[in-house]
């Protein structure tokens, strides 16, 4: 008897049509749109609908920064059980920005959305919240 996967193969495939995929499987189940992954590389949004469309490429490093994107999305997924609707408020939700003198873990979103940080910041923002989570997932929680 052949176990069945628990997740499609192009949660962890590496090709373009995989990332396709991913981008797909993103909007659908954590509510961001075609404008958000366009700001998120670096690109209008005609030009990204073209690629999800296999009508265009991306800007050089574009869909490098939807692969590390993805990895950061796997994380957080991850640390949260795979809760999507937590995931979704999480993208939503604005975190005030730290007060001077409460000593707490930094995040690198503060006084901001998830979702607008990413945009604004991109692969680097990516980065930051990677290093983030798996500081949290997997105990040092300083290395952010």
């Amino acid at each position: 008897m052949v176990a069945q996967s628990t997740v499609p193969d192009f949660f962890q495939e590496e090709t373009t049509d995989a990332l396709r995929s991913q981008v797909e499987w993103l909007t659908q189940e954590i509510g961001v749109d075609n404008s958000f992954f366009a700001r998120l590389v670096g690109t209008d949004e005609v030009t990204f609908s073209k690629w999800r469309a296999c009508e265009s490429e991306l800007p050089p490093g574009g869909e490098d920064t939807l692969r590390q994107f993805w990895g950061t999305m796997g994380h957080l997924l991850s640390f949260m059980n795979f809760d999507v609707e937590r995931i979704r408020g999480l993208f939503e939700h604005v975190v005030p920005t730290r007060k001077e003198g409460y000593p707490s873990l930094v995040l690198p979103w503060s006084g901001s959305s998830l979702k607008k940080y990413f945009e604004r910041s991109g692969s680097e923002g990516i980065e930051k919240v990677g290093r983030w989570v798996t500081g949290l997932r997997f105990g040092d929680p300083y290395t952010a």
